[in-house]
């Protein structure tokens, strides 16, 4: 049997054992060193991003909440929504951030524009324009 097979068999054993709801790490540790001929190699560590764990990437407005804690993208959406003459589409938006009027590019921005409005830094109006708050 080579490394790799008993390396596989201590492996399903230790899942068997898992699910059973008792596994023993430092025991079954111990036989995949053997199995394997040394430690193994440490797992990689996990790539944190913003937004990770629950954390939202756009926070709720409220107290102490101010444009400079949202990301590059919607503070120029948010300054846009301020500066506008009135209630604003989607695509007027994506006009004046200098994307082409496509769907692909006028949908991305409605996508922000509704997080902003369900955090509550801007208004959503019955007839699907975006008023600043």
């Amino acid at each position: 049997m080579t490394r790799l097979g008993a390396a596989e068999v201590v492996y399903q054993q230790y899942q068997q054992d898992a699910d059973a709801g008792h596994p023993n790490a430092a025991a079954w540790q111990q036989a995949l060193e053997e199995a394997t001929g040394g430690t193994p190699a440490a797992p990689p560590r996990p790539v944190t991003t913003p937004g990770a764990a629950g954390q939202l990437l756009i926070p709720r407005h409220g107290p102490g909440t101010g444009t400079g804690d949202l990301p590059a993208d919607y503070q120029k959406i948010m300054e846009i929504v301020e500066g506008g003459d009135g209630p604003l589409q989607a695509r007027d938006v994506a006009h004046r951030l200098g994307l082409d009027a496509v769907p692909a590019k006028v949908e991305a921005v409605r996508g922000k524009l509704r997080k902003l409005a369900e955090r509550g830094w801007i208004t959503l109006t019955p007839a699907g324009r975006y008023l600043p708050r």
